[in-house]
């Protein structure tokens, strides 16, 4: 039997940066994954998908590219070779992965674990003790079943196994997932429909990043439905992106009593150990936000934590949130519609980038800031809707992750021409 002081299940965001911060504080550390290192994130989801969007981008590029003086008499899409970016975009930073495993001296077990002990897991014929588990095994899409009968539908992963574009596309759910698909797809002319269920796309973003996105989009051509449930579709295919619940059976969580919720996410207190003493829990198999940063920070406090060393809670107050369409959206802290709910006074500042210099240089300008702030000039939310929103939002983690107050943003000097500075100029509104 092999023995480890902690052994990861899950080779996603979550485990694999548990298991090299163990592995830098002397701990004996396994890893067991399916082989794919890098979980939904690397394989699926926020890797595959950025390359994806880096192709719609190129297609618009060329569809527009009349406007920045380039006359080009044709272009054909390669579907195939679309697909297969992505897939080596992948392959790469997997092999990476793999690399760091080894260089860290962390055994890698290929396979499936279940548990048999509370201290004893088995992968295939392997018998595995362990003083401590972090279980990070992440989740799988929730299913719509009184559409599944139908032929045409598919989930996230689905998409990588598609050998040509469909006609029409219906997406169920206009959650991240389901706007960036709708640019996605709608980019390479096909012609989609978004169907939410409730009263606005992407509903967990401030109510004004939504609206501004529901125009950006219908200009575009792309149909939304909110306040709908789905029912049937007429398109040549249906996405069903609705969320997601946790990955939690087969592994014999069951079998030791743990405790887990209706949604199969794992129960785990404000140091992500569960009801069996010597296991934790980190990533989306626990829940929302379920997002990989925050699977990164959770997966390195228990680290820190089974090693003793009094890691700082996560505040996740700010954590930021990013859709990668075209305009990107990112956010952090409070909605606006929060903060009224909660009666909290707080001050606006916002601007738009038709304003920003490199934005308008760049063709650039769909797009705003807003910055909601408290009476004492603390950071209570931002709003990002533009180019390089997701790479900006940064600025406000740091700055709400430190308590910092808006002077010492408006003490540093922000570079010209830049979308960064547009963060400068906004937040000089309430000097």
């Amino acid at each position: 039997m092999k023995n480890y002081q902690l052994t990861i299940i899950g080779g996603g965001p979550g485990g694999y940066s548990a298991a090299f911060r163990a592995a830098e504080l002397g701990k004996k550390v396994a890893i067991i994954d399916d082989n794919n290192l890098g979980g939904v994130c690397l394989n699926w989801g926020c890797i595959p998908t950025k390359a994806l969007l880096k192709n719609a981008e190129v297609v618009e590029l060329i569809n527009n590219a009349s406007e920045y003086g380039i006359e080009l008499k044709s272009s054909k899409i390669n579907f195939e070779k679309v697909i297969e970016k992505t897939i080596k975009a992948r392959q790469r930073l997997s092999k990476g992965l793999h690399f760091q495993i080894r260089k860290h001296g962390i055994d890698f077990y290929p396979g499936y674990a279940t548990f048999e002990e509370k201290n004893k897991i088995s992968v295939d014929d392997i018998k595995i003790s362990s003083e401590k588990f972090i279980i990070a095994t992440g989740s799988k899409p929730k299913r719509l079943k009184n559409l599944e009968k139908s032929e045409n539908v598919i989930y996230a992963k689905d998409i990588f196994s598609l050998k040509h574009l469909p006609k029409s596309l219906s997406i169920i759910g206009a959650g991240a997932i389901g706007i960036e698909y709708a640019y996605f797809f709608n980019a390479f002319g096909v012609e989609v429909s978004l169907v939410e269920a409730k009263s606005n796309i992407l509903p967990n973003e401030d109510k004004e990043v939504s609206k501004w996105i529901e125009k950006v989009f219908k200009r575009k051509k792309i149909k939304i439905q909110t306040g709908t449930i789905a029912e049937k579709t007429d398109s040549e295919t249906t996405l069903i992106s609705i969320g997601v619940e946790g990955n939690t059976k087969g592994i014999g969580l069951r079998k030791l009593g743990m405790d887990i919720d209706e949604s199969n996410h794992i129960i785990v207190d404000k140091n992500y150990r569960t009801n069996i003493d010597n296991i934790y829990a980190v990533g989306d198999v626990i829940g929302p936000p379920w997002l990989a940063h925050v699977s990164t920070v959770e997966g390195i406090f228990v680290a820190d934590y089974v090693a003793d060393k009094k890691p700082k809670s996560i505040n996740y107050n700010c954590v930021p949130a990013c859709t990668y369409s075209k305009p990107e959206i990112a956010s952090i802290g409070l909605k606006e519609e929060q903060l009224v709910e909660k009666k909290i006074n707080y001050k606006t500042a916002k601007s738009f980038f038709n304003s920003n210099g490199k934005a308008v240089a760049t063709s650039s300008t769909d797009g705003f800031i807003k910055i909601l702030v408290s009476d004492d000039n603390f950071i209570l939310g931002a709003h990002i809707v533009g180019s390089n929103a997701t790479e900006m939002i940064s600025e406000f983690s740091l700055a709400m992750s430190n308590k910092l107050k808006i002077d010492n943003i408006l003490d540093s000097i922000h570079p010209h021409p830049t979308f960064s500075e547009a963060i400068f100029e906004t937040l000089l509104q309430l000097k």
